[in-house]
Parts: C-alpha cells; structure tokens; sequence
C-alpha cells in the first residue's frame, strides 16, 4: 500500500496468522490538517494505534501507526493530522471498509461479518461511512417525478415511507422514513429543501388525504397522479366486500356456489387458470350482486384506455352513473370517492406516470429486509435500504492522497 509521506517500517508474522506491519512518517514529513487539507507543524505524537487491513490468503495484516497532532495555523486549533487510510476513528482502514460495504449490498450485515471475520457493527460502520459519502455526491438537481409509497416494515402496522425517483431510467430510493404519517412526509420535504421541491414536475402517490396536504403545502406546483395501481386495489377491495356479503346471504340459503371463489373476481380473465375460467363461466350465467361488481371493476380498467383527458373525463362521468345506481353499497361509496379526487385521476391523462416501479422496488426491499431476518432497529433497517437501492457512489478510498 504505497502511501507518500509514509515509510514502512517493522514487519512480524505473529502466530503464523497475523502479519503486523509498523509505519512512520517520513523524515521532515509534516501532518496534514484533517479540516483545511493544508500541512503545517506537528504538535506532538500519540500512542500508537492498529488498524485491521485487508486480510491476504491465510494472513490477517494488521498496521499500527502513532499519528501526530497538527498545529494548524489556518484553523488555529491543534488536531489529529489526516490519515491517508483512516476514516476517523473507525479501526479498520478504508480498502477494508469498501470491501464490507460492496458485499453489503449483496448479502446480509452478518453474512458479511462471518466472511471478513470482523463483528457485525463495523459492517454496519462501513456502510453508514459509504451512503454517507454517496449522499454527498448524489446529483438530485434534474429530479422531477417522484412517487410515494408505503411499505410494512414488521408485524403490528410498523411502516417505511418511501419515496423514489420514477423517471424512465433513473428509478431509485430517493429518501426512506420511519411511520406511514403527515410528520413523516413533512421530514422528507424538510430534508429535499424548498429549492429542490419546487422543481417537481409530478407526484404519483396513493388516495391518501395526509399525503395530499404536505404535497400540496411544499409542491403546490406538482401535478398529484394517483396510482393507478392502488385505485384497482381499492376496487378489487370493493369486489371482495360484495363477494363476502352475498356469500354469507347465500350460505344461510344453503346455497355455497361464492366460496372458495375470491381470486377468480380479483384476476383479470386473462390470468385464470383453466379450471378457473370454466368455473367463472358457471357463474357468469347466474344473476349474483359479485358478478356485477366485477364488471364495474372490469369497466374502470378500462378507463385508462382513453386517447385523451376529455374523452376519459366522459367516461369517468359515465362509470360513476352506473355505479351510484347499481344499488351496491360499496360501489356507491368508492364511485363518489373517486368523484371527489376525479381532478388527481385524471390528472394521469397529462402526465401518464405510475408507481408501478415502485412496486417492483418495494418488493427489492422487502427482500432485502427479509435476507437480513429483519433490523432491530428502523436505523438499520433505512440504512441498509438507502444503500442497496439508492444507486449512490461507493467511496473510491484511495489511499494515496498525500500528493
């Protein structure tokens, strides 16, 4: 590891396992100052201290180096001189933390442990060290589209806000927060900044009245998309409330036909299986509330098949006509609902964008919280996201920076 100021002194091999390497600095060699990067005069010199460094083969290689105190004229304080392959305190040298924190983003935190035998909170250093040196050099400036979402963290409604960047090509973890809640967004705008807030072009987000309101307060300019994703779940919630009502009205009759028949109304008829279709075809012939609903369901999806805003506007009108007559409660409902956010629905027609990549993201996520057996803590737990999905730089490390 050639390092310049430096000079390689002593090298053991102790208990044919470690090989134990002593440096020093060079002869009229000057510290650096750690928080202006210029040298000046050394102060004194303090214990020494080790470093775990990459292992080599069979070999651990442990470095012990006794820094200096520097005098700095420029920020007038005496401190710890910057060492070339140090962060801080930290007692592994960088090389190793790049390493931890490269195969942290393939395996879990304590997989990574046992492999470079080293204990687990230094993994958890070494990651925290790399998001946040790729935090400091993300670009952010050009993004426009984000979407927001949630997703279930353990059992007993414990939740991550999410928000991504959902432009084509550039999908990523933006920002994650702990609770699914106003406060919770109002920190992810607090964090983003008013000047990077006011560039947002558009928000795709779920039909939820808190997240609205923080939008509106910091990105009145953003034009609110509801997923269109999370509008079929409310229907599809909808068909399964009529299905379970009338199922329980016939089955008092002695009549089962509805059971067992849930996802035949949740699938779109090109999804059916086989026996499933012949089974949905029987029930097809009958006159059932649930086949009714289905239908409703089925003629909203194909709202989104509409060439332009003014065209789906009708056909919105036309659809929540026949809902708020079908006599079904819970169509009734969801169509007056969908009435009063009609504006964000069709706001889908000027700016055609979904989450449907952030599906696919919360399902990396959940992966990766699910290979780790889940964090203990939410710090963890965000960390570990913002590090595997964030697409941020990892540190270069290099060590020669005394040039």
């Amino acid at each position: 590891m050639p390092l310049k100021g430096f000079k390689l002194g002593k090298v053991e091999l102790i208990l044919d396992q470690i090989i134990h390497l002593t440096i020093f600095p060079r002869k009229n060699g000057r510290p650096i100052c750690p928080l202006c990067g210029k040298k000046d005069s050394t102060y004194d010199t303090q214990k020494p201290r080790t470093w775990r460094h990459l292992s080599c083969f069979k070999y651990h290689i442990l470095i012990e180096f006794a820094p200096r105190r520097v005098q700095c004229k420029h920020c007038h304080t005496v401190v710890t001189e910057a060492i070339p392959w140090s962060i801080g305190k930290c007692h592994l040298t960088k090389p190793l933390l790049y390493q931890l924190a490269l195969w942290a983003r393939e395996l879990s935190w304590s997989q990574v442990a046992r492999l470079f035998e080293v204990d687990w909170s230094q993994v958890k250093t070494a990651v925290a060290s790399a998001v946040q040196f790729g935090l400091k050099q993300r670009d952010t400036s050009e993004v426009l589209l984000i979407g927001i979402d949630e997703i279930s963290r353990q059992k007993g409604h414990k939740y991550l806000t999410q928000v991504y960047e959902i432009a084509e090509g550039k999908k990523r973890l933006l920002w994650s927060g702990k609770d699914r809640s106003e406060d919770t967004l109002r920190k992810f705008f607090h964090f983003w900044g008013e000047e990077r807030s006011k560039k947002l072009l558009g928000i795709c987000c779920d039909m939820w009245n808190p997240y609205i309101k923080v939008i509106r307060e910091f990105a009145p300019q953003a034009v609110i998309v509801f997923d269109k994703f999370h509008i079929v779940r409310h229907l599809n919630n909808a068909v399964d409330e009529v299905r379970r009502k009338e199922a329980a009205e016939l089955q008092k009759q002695g009549n089962r036909i509805l059971n067992k028949t849930r996802y035949i109304w949740l699938k779109n008829p090109e999804n059916l299986t086989a026996k499933q279709k012949i089974l949905f075809h029987q029930l097809a012939a009958k006159d059932l509330k649930t086949l009714r609903a289905y239908e409703l369901k089925r003629a909203f999806q194909l709202f989104w098949d509409c060439p332009d805003r003014k065209s789906a506007e009708i056909y919105f009108q036309q659809w929540f006509n026949w809902s708020t007559h079908s006599k079904l409660e819970q169509f009734q409902e969801l169509a007056w609902r969908l009435y009063l956010e009609k504006e964000q629905i069709l706001s889908y027609f000027s700016l055609p964008i979904t989450n449907n990549a952030v599906e696919g993201m919360n399902n990396k996520a959940k992966v990766i919280m699910r290979r780790s057996y889940g964090f203990h803590t939410t710090e963890n737990c965000i960390l570990s996201l913002m590090h595997c999905m964030g697409k941020l730089d990892l540190p270069d490390f290099d060590p020669q920076i005394h040039k």
